[in-house]
C-alpha cells in the first residue's frame, strides 16, 4: 500500500513539473477604433525592446488576435504607428486578454489580471533615461532612501490588488522584478551622474575619495540587481539597465579609469563597439547572451559600424535560427555593402592636407576658375544622404553647367571610415572634404552673416563662381534642381 502511495505521489510530482513546463497558449484579441496597423513585441522573445517589432493588420471590424506559447509570464507592447502612446502589458501563460483602443488612444483591457494591468500602466515612465530625477533634488531623504520609498509605494498598490484576489502570485512577482530592474535603473543613473560630475571636477583627495565611494555604490547595485538575471531581463527597462549603464558605462568606461581629460571627448566607435562586443560575450551567460547581442548588433548596425560586421557574423554562426536575425538581417547586409563596395572610382577625390584648411575661403581658393556646387552634410544627418537619391540627375546638370560638385562633411575624424565608406557606396562623384572644429567656427559666418551665431542647418547648398565668389549662399537642394532643372533663382 505505501508503495502505491508514493508511487502516485511520484507521477502527481512529475506530472506537475510537466505542467509547469509546459507552453501554455497565450491570447490577445482586441478591437481598433480605425483600421490601421498594430504594432507589437513578442512576448515569445527573451527580452521586451521597442525596436523588436512585429507589425498585424486588423480586419475591417477593427478586430485583430494574437496567440503565443509562453512557458512564463512576460512583458509586451502595443502601439500605434502614428501615436507616440505605448502599452506595456503584462501576460501570463495560458491566459485570454480581450483590448480595446479607441480614436483618441484611450486603453482598456478585460481579462485576466485586469486591474493589475491597468494598474501598470499609470507606474512611472519604464524608460530610466527620460524619468525625472529633479524630485531627489533638495529633499530630506537621500536618493536611495527615495527611490526605495517610491518603489515601495507602487508595490504596495499591486499587493492590495493581490490581497484582494484580483492578481494572481505569478503576476505580482513579474511585477515586483519589474519595479526592481527599473528602479535599479534609477539609482545606477544617479551614481553615473555622479560620477560623470566628480570627472569634470579637479583632481583633489576629496574627489579620489568620491570616486571610490560612487564606484562602490555603482558595484553594490550591479551585485545586488544582477544584470544577467534571467527575471530582470523580462523588464523593459533591462535594456536600458543591463546593456547601456552596466556593460557600455560602466565596464566601459568607469571601470578602465579612463583619463578625466578625454571624458568629454567621443571615442572611436570601431574601438568602442568591438570593446562592448567582447563585454557583452563575458557578461551574459547561457541563452541571455543571445538577446543582449541582438540587442547590440540591432543598435549598432543601424549606425553602420564595421565592426559590428564580424559581430553579426558570430550571431548568425552560433545562433542560425535566431527569431531575432529578422529585426536587423537586413540592415546589417546594408552595412556589410556599405564597406566592401568600389573603393577605386577615379571621379571621387578626397582633398589632400584637409586638417590645414581652417576656413571656407581657403578651401575655395584651392579652385580658381571652378564654378562649385557646394553640398555641406554628414554621415548621422539623415534629410543629407535622403537627397543623394537625386545625385544621378543632379550630376547630368551641374557637367552642363560646368559646376564641381564639392561635398563638406562635418563628421569627426573619428567617422572618418564611415564617411568615406558612404561616399563610395553613394557614388557621389566630385571632390570631398572633412571638415575640422575651426573650418566649421568659420561656416558659422556664412548662414545668416551674423556675428556670433552658434550654429547652422544642415544639409545646406551653396553656389559659388568661377572667382571664388558666393552667388547663392542658400541654394536649392538636389531635389528642388532635378525638380525644376534650374540650379538657381
Amino acid at each position: 500500500m505505501y508503495r502505491k502511495v508514493f508511487s502516485l505521489l511520484v507521477f502527481l510530482t512529475g506530472l506537475v513539473f510537466l505542467v509547469s513546463c509546459t507552453n501554455r497558449t497565450t491570447t490577445i484579441s482586441g478591437t481598433i477604433d480605425k483600421q490601421t496597423k498594430l504594432l507589437y513585441s513578442n512576448p515569445d522573445l527573451a527580452v521586451c525592446f521597442d525596436n523588436f517589432l512585429d507589425t498585424l493588420v486588423p480586419d475591417d471590424q477593427g478586430r485583430f488576435e494574437l496567440k503565443f506559447n509562453l512557458k512564463e509570464g512576460r512583458f509586451m507592447i502595443l502601439k500605434m504607428p502614428d501615436s507616440r502612446n505605448k502599452y506595456f502589458i503584462p501576460v501570463l501563460p495560458g491566459e485570454h486578454y480581450e483590448i480595446s483602443i479607441g480614436k483618441n488612444n484611450e486603453f482598456s483591457v478585460d481579462g485576466s489580471n485586469t486591474k493589475g494591468i491597468e494598474q501598470y500602466q499609470s507606474v512611472l515612465n519604464y524608460d530610466p533615461y527620460t524619468f525625472d530625477f529633479k524630485q531627489f533634488k533638495n529633499d530630506t531623504l537621500s536618493c536611495d532612501e527615495m527611490i526605495k520609498k517610491i518603489k515601495q509605494g507602487e508595490l504596495t498598490q499591486f499587493k492590495k490588488l493581490l490581497d484582494d484576489k484580483e492578481i494572481t502570485s505569478s503576476f505580482y512577482k513579474l511585477i515586483n522584478d519589474d519595479r526592481d530592474c527599473f528602479y535599479a535603473s534609477i539609482s545606477a543613473e544617479l551614481y553615473l551622474q555622479d560620477m560623470l560630475k566628480i570627472y569634470r571636477s579637479p583632481k583633489t583627495d576629496n574627489s579620489i575619495l568620491a570616486e571610490e565611494n560612487t564606484m562602490k555604490q555603482l558595484q553594490n547595485i550591479f551585485d545586488r540587481y544582477k544584470p544577467d538575471d534571467k527575471n530582470l531581463m523580462k523588464s523593459p527597462s533591462w535594456t536600458k539597465y543591463a546593456l547601456f549603464m552596466y556593460t557600455e558605462i560602466y565596464l566601459q568606461y568607469l571601470k578602465k579609469h579612463i583619463d578625466r581629460d578625454r571624458i568629454e571627448s567621443l571615442i572611436d566607435p570601431e574601438q568602442h563597439f568591438s570593446f562592448w562586443f567582447e563585454q557583452t560575450k563575458q557578461s551574459f551567460p547561457g541563452n541571455r547572451l543571445e538577446s543582449a547581442l541582438a540587442l547590440l548588433i540591432y543598435r549598432q548596425g543601424g549606425s553602420e559600424v564595421e565592426s559590428s560586421i564580424p559581430a553579426y557574423r558570430y550571431f548568425k554562426e552560433k545562433y542560425p535560427a535566431s527569431p531575432y536575425l529578422n529585426y536587423f538581417e537586413e540592415q546589417m547586409n546594408e552595412t556589410i555593402e556599405l564597406y566592401t563596395g568600389n573603393k577605386s572610382d577615379p571621379s571621387i577625390r578626397f582633398t589632400e592636407n584637409s586638417d590645414s584648411i581652417n576656413s571656407l575661403s581657403a578651401l575655395i581658393s584651392r579652385f580658381k576658375g571652378k564654378k562649385l556646387y557646394v553640398d555641406v552634410w554628414a554621415t548621422w544627418c539623415a534629410p543629407c544622404r535622403k537627397e543623394f537619391q537625386y545625385k544621378d540627375s543632379l550630376e547630368i546638370i551641374l557637367e552642363q553647367h560646368d559646376i564641381t560638385p564639392l561635398y563638406i562633411s562635418l563628421d569627426n575624424e573619428n567617422q572618418n571610415k564611415k564617411w568615406k565608406a558612404l561616399v563610395y557606396a553613394n557614388h557621389l562623384k566630385g571632390v570631398h572634404f572633412r571638415a575640422n572644429q575651426a573650418f566649421i567656427d568659420d561656416l558659422k559666418l556664412y548662414w545668416g552673416g551674423e556675428k556670433g551665431k552658434k550654429s547652422f542647418l544642415i544639409p545646406w547648398y551653396m553656389l559659388i563662381d568661377e572667382n571664388g565668389n558666393i552667388l547663392e549662399k542658400h541654394a536649392r537642394r538636389p531635389s528642388e534642381i532635378v525638380a525644376t532643372k534650374r540650379l538657381s533663382d
